[in-house]
């Protein structure tokens, strides 16, 4: 299906056809998308943006550089994150798949995406997407979906389908490559991914595991340097997360629970987001698990109960990050839980302090470190 197909309302019936879907009529779901998008939150994405602060023509870009150096016909897969349950109805806050968001934007779960180099289109690849289609009763119970129309009119697939038909697409798209890029080792893969353990038997019953290629690396390595674009998310990252931790260091008490400095943080960097306009709020939640070990918790490299009181005389060592449009903060930092450090503590802050001063000056290219 090409991009030109869908561009005139002659033609939209037949793409309808083909997706092998129908937009819904329903009058309340038909025009929802599953996550922001310009049409439905403009506030929040602007009018050339993908996701907050990334312009399509960014995200086009990177799958251009991505298949750049990949001999012509390789075939790249990606699978998204799934929903994670406490139990059987209750489930966590769904997190995308890294890379998969970093190459198209796409936030829901149940998601593959397979991009095929081929020099014959005009963006030098094809993009397929498979993603769970629009059902109206669903969503009105579990909230919106894109649907596989906004994978191609919004998302700038050029085709896409229901996720339950990835497999017998697959078996034809990575029987024409001439190399399959995909990491579906349980380190770097999506571990429960049932389109992941498809492909995987596929390969292995179809004797094509010489041409299966590990991915992650070669996105990672894209990944490293960042765009003006998304330094300024770091940047707004850092930004909320550091008003979080001077809050956190104004409200901290003897007798308070590590627990209560942890929800503090989490509430300080949605304010701090807040301050710039109400709604970004939205975009910030928790980059990790954080660490909020007073005493000697800390001794504990990766201390995360965090259900402690706060004793009068030890210090708190505490590692977060907010994330804000899916870019990270790290940040830790120790100090008093009364306020004030005592002459060793001082001491010893002071010494650890002036070598993070003396390594953040040589923190440039020019330095010639490594």
């Amino acid at each position: 299906i090409s991009r030109a197909l869908h561009a005139t309302g002659t033609t939209r019936g037949l793409l309808s056809t083909l997706l092998s879907t129908a937009k819904t009529r329903d009058p309340v779901t038909g025009d929802w998308h599953g996550q922001p998008t310009h049409e439905m939150r403009p506030e929040l994405v602007a009018k050339d943006e993908l996701t907050p602060g990334i312009a399509k023509s960014e995200y086009d870009e990177r799958r251009r550089r991505l298949v750049r150096g990949l001999p012509d016909g390789s075939a790249l897969f990606l699978f998204g994150a799934c929903m994670h349950f406490v139990s059987p109805h209750v489930f966590h806050e769904f997190r995308q798949d890294s890379d998969l968001y970093y190459l198209t934007g796409w936030n829901e779960p149940d998601t593959a995406v397979v991009i095929q180099k081929t020099p014959t289109a005009d963006r030098g690849y094809t993009m397929t997407m498979f993603v769970r289609p629009k059902d109206p009763a669903k969503e009105l119970w579990e909230g919106p979906r894109s649907g596989v129309e906004a994978a191609v009119a919004v998302f700038g697939a050029d085709e896409a389908w229901p996720i339950d038909q990835f497999q017998s697409h697959a078996a034809q798209m990575a029987a024409d490559s001439t190399g399959v890029y995909a990491d579906l080792d349980d380190e770097h893969g999506i571990a429960h991914s049932r389109q992941r353990g498809e492909l995987l038997r596929l390969l292995r019953g179809s004797n094509m595991g010489s041409r299966l290629r590990p991915l992650t690396r070669l996105v990672q390595q894209q990944r490293l340097i960042k765009s003006p674009a998304e330094v300024r998310l770091m940047r707004e990252a850092g930004r909320v997360s550091g008003a979080a931790f001077t809050e956190i260091m104004r409200s901290c008490r003897p007798g308070a629970s590590e627990s209560t400095l942890q929800a503090t943080f989490a509430y300080a960097s949605k304010m701090a987001a807040a301050s710039a306009s109400p709604d970004c709020s939205a975009l910030v939640r928790p980059a990790y698990v954080p660490v909020f070990a007073s005493g000697e918790h800390a001794l504990c490299m990766h201390y995360v109960l965090n259900h402690a009181p706060m004793q009068d005389g030890d210090l708190i060592l505490v590692d977060a990050g907010a994330e804000y449009a899916a870019y990270a903060a790290d940040i830790t930092r120790t100090f008093p839980v009364n306020g004030r450090f005592s002459e060793p503590q001082r001491d010893l802050y002071s010494a650890v302090l002036s070598v993070q001063e003396q390594m953040i000056r040589l923190c440039h290219a020019d330095s010639g470190y490594s």
